[in-house]
């Protein structure tokens, strides 16, 4: 799912498309989370349904682009800690392996920072498939998949990911993506 956010999120960049706005910095709200994109960059909303958003930003390059996103999902049933720990590691290494992207790191474990049942994951892989002047585009993630605390069947995604060339150096990945998942609130399903 995360490899069409990219492609949309490039195909909105390059084509002169006007999408909606938001500033970063301003609370985005969705049915039960809202959460905080990154400030010091508009954020133009690539899709937006009940059960998911996704914006896109420019980097400090032309060959940088970040994307934040929010996903709501079913749970097969209510979990343990360590059951959805496992549940998230299977839905994340179930990918498709088409030899596009190759694995530079991955971590998942279990978030003690927040109150909610979490799983942070922070990743980093080679993409083949945009060079954008390069032999590859590095893509980061930094997000969290959270057991949403009012409904214990729904899964919460909430994501940042930034791509560029392995030679763009930008503002700290880490300190962006960890304020996103700071600024999330959990909010009742209306």
């Amino acid at each position: 799912m995360k490899q069409w956010v990219f492609l949309f999120a490039l195909f909105c960049f390059n084509a002169c498309v006007t999408l909606p706005q938001i500033a970063g910095g301003q609370r985005v709200a969705q049915p039960g989370v809202s959460f905080i994109p990154p400030a010091g960059k508009p954020w133009s909303v690539l899709m937006q349904s009940t059960y998911q958003i996704a914006l896109g930003a420019r980097g400090s390059s032309e060959n940088e682009t970040f994307v934040t996103n929010v996903s709501i999902y079913q749970l097969p049933s209510t979990l343990s800690p360590q059951q959805f720990l496992a549940h998230v590691r299977a839905g994340r290494a179930a990918e498709p392996q088409t030899g596009r992207f190759e694995v530079i790191s991955n971590e998942e474990q279990l978030y003690a920072d927040r109150p909610e049942t979490c799983v942070k994951h922070r990743a980093s892989s080679k993409d083949y498939g945009a060079g954008r002047g390069a032999d590859f585009t590095v893509i980061d993630y930094l997000g969290m998949n959270c057991i949403h605390p009012k409904a214990p069947r729904v899964g919460i995604l909430v994501e940042l990911s930034r791509k560029s060339p392995p030679s763009v150096a930008g503002p700290s990945f880490e300190a962006l993506g960890m304020s996103l998942l700071r600024s999330v609130e959990f909010t009742q399903f209306k």
